[in-house]
């Protein structure tokens, strides 16, 4: 992990503000880590919620969003969902939802993977290429 030399720069509150949200947000992660590998009855996943550059991504079925989407609605609602999804409609959000279920229209990949990220149904990290030129996500799926 590389420290960005910048925050040297900052004084000492600040720089115990910014490792105090550190601390935060890696103990938020670690739970939610925690919650999809091991209290999630999900622990075996359908291909849709692989990774795009994964060879094994599928493109999610209607019934998968479905379930998803309901999901998340019984937690907050169906509109609050179209928000976090960034949908608007001034008459109804909800009708994009429907066709992906329907599969009337193909569902972005953005949009899946947000909802799966949203349900806690996926671990979302950030893949960068190791120096070595390795990608990280593929240690399980070899």
């Amino acid at each position: 992990m590389r420290i960005n030399p910048r925050l040297f720069d900052e004084d000492t509150a600040t720089q115990k503000e910014i490792l105090e949200h550190f601390e935060y947000e890696s103990e938020l992660s670690r739970r939610h880590c925690s919650y999809v590998h091991f209290m999630s009855e999900l622990f075996k996943s359908p291909d849709s919620y692989r990774s795009i550059d994964d060879p094994k991504y599928r493109q999610p079925t209607g019934n998968e969003i479905k379930e998803v989407f309901e999901h998340l609605a019984s937690l907050h609602s169906k509109s609050v969902v179209c928000k976090m999804l960034g949908i608007k409609s001034k008459t109804n959000p909800t009708q994009t939802i429907n066709r992906w279920i329907s599969e009337e229209s193909e569902i972005p990949y953005s949009a899946w993977r947000m909802l799966l990220i949203l349900d806690g149904r996926v671990v979302q990290t950030n893949r960068l290429i190791t120096a070595d030129g390795d990608k990280p996500w593929t240690k399980f799926y070899e």
